[in-house]
């Protein structure tokens, strides 16, 4: 059976997009706490607590970026999707 992606939903779409970069973020977490641990006040400004605030602003700020830059991808696929009709995709129900 042959199906079409017409449209996405950006809100809808940019919202997971951005918890799983999120999420994704969550994965430097634990690099960037043993490298301020390590680096001391010489690398950063604040020492340890540099990398404490990293910890914090890059999870939240890859989820922002996620998620704005997953809208704008959004965005750009409904406007071309009007305009070549979208992606075609086949889907087959399975037995079992």
């Amino acid at each position: 059976m042959r199906k079409r992606l017409r449209k996405l939903s950006v809100v809808q779409t940019s919202t997971v997009a951005g918890v799983l970069y999120g999420l994704l973020g969550l994965l430097v977490v634990p690099f960037i706490l043993t490298f301020g641990l390590f680096e001391g006040s010489e690398g950063m400004p604040f020492g340890i607590g540099g990398g404490l605030i990293g910890a914090l602003v890059i999870p939240v700020g890859y989820g922002l970026l996620g998620f704005i830059g997953t809208a704008v991808a959004c965005l750009l696929y409904n406007a071309i999707a009007r305009i070549t009709g979208g992606i075609e995709f086949e889907v087959e129900d399975l037995v079992g």
